[in-house]
């Protein structure tokens, strides 16, 4: 009997214990995103900082990142708007940060699952749309980026075959993202990770451009930024030398298993800066820093949606 007993109470805890966890489980997705962000930090000894900065243009460059993710995270809420999915700026913000660290969780589309669930659960639109419309807004932020960087390059001292790839990049993207190609593309991944089949309109041309200056100027204030941060280490880049850092973050978002693209973004970052002349070591340990430094953007992100996020609690 009393084996029974404890095997009634045991099977309650663990149903309690599962309901708990299928409830909350946005909350648990956010410690393992942290827990997974420090090791890939750690097993790649990112946690150093060079002796001489100039501290002014440090902060300058911090306030102009962090304005850069402010813009980044009501981005989200522009793009469902054109889908015709209202939210308010605090939501958009707050799902944006609490997800923000999942990208260092191998396999990126975590970022976009969380943020179409909190959302979901606010305004009890389709989980399938909202995770297609987050997928949909990396993207086009992407194509801003490969796009202006692939007229930039024409200016750049590097080989006319390389100029032609890139630029070549840029425009049969272009073609892609503007075409019903891309939104039938869009909607089979997100199919196949959801098991779902999902029904949402393409935009129209006209749609698309008007979504396109947010992505322009969040792009925009991360590459002024960057810019700033190497004038912080007295480093003083080329005026095209601000396409250097959007365009090495592109690759890393590429690289679907690199968490928070740890590796390739930084490779590709030494080799943009030396093309413009840096030096091998200087633009070393500068890629390395703007790995701390655009972590802090992120900190300053997720911090900033638990704030918003608990302030919101209060008042209800």
């Amino acid at each position: 009997m009393f084996f029974l007993t404890s095997g009634n109470t045991c099977k309650k805890v663990f149903h309690k214990f599962f309901l708990y966890l299928k409830d909350n489980w946005l909350t648990w997705f956010v410690y393992i995103s942290i827990v997974a962000l420090f090791i890939s930090l750690y097993r790649r000894d990112y946690i150093a900082l060079p002796g001489n900065i100039s501290y002014v243009y440090l902060v300058l460059s911090l306030f102009l990142l962090f304005a850069g993710f402010f813009l980044q995270a009501l981005s989200y809420k522009y793009v469902l708007r054109s889908y015709g999915y209202f939210i308010k700026n605090r939501d958009s913000i707050i799902a944006f940060g609490l997800t923000v660290l999942s990208r260092y969780i191998p396999g990126k589309f975590w970022v976009h699952l969380g943020r179409g669930e909190y959302i979901r659960r606010k305004y009890d639109y389709p989980f399938g749309a909202l995770v297609y419309i987050s997928l949909y807004s990396q993207f086009m932020g992407m194509w801003v980026v490969v796009f202006f960087s692939s007229l930039g390059v024409i200016f750049l001292d590097i080989a006319w075959y390389i100029k032609a790839i890139i630029v070549l990049a840029g425009l049969v993207l272009s073609v892609i993202i503007f075409t019903r190609y891309f939104h039938s593309l869009t909607g089979k991944i997100v199919q196949k990770v959801l098991q779902k089949e999902i029904n949402i309109p393409a935009l129209t041309f006209k749609q698309n451009l008007k979504v396109l200056p947010v992505f322009f100027i969040f792009w925009l204030f991360y590459a002024l930024a960057f810019y700033f941060l190497a004038m912080s280490m007295d480093i003083v880049l080329p005026p095209l030398g601000i396409i250097y850092f959007p365009l090495s973050t592109v690759l890393g978002i590429a690289a679907v298993f690199a968490p928070g693209g740890l590796g390739l973004r930084e490779a590709s970052l030494v080799g943009l800066l030396t093309l413009g002349s840096v030096a091998t070591a200087a633009a070393t340990t500068l890629a390395a820093l703007s790995r701390i430094w655009f972590l802090a953007g992120e900190l300053f992100c997720f911090l900033l949606a638990i704030v918003l996020k608990a302030a919101k609690n209060k008042t209800l």
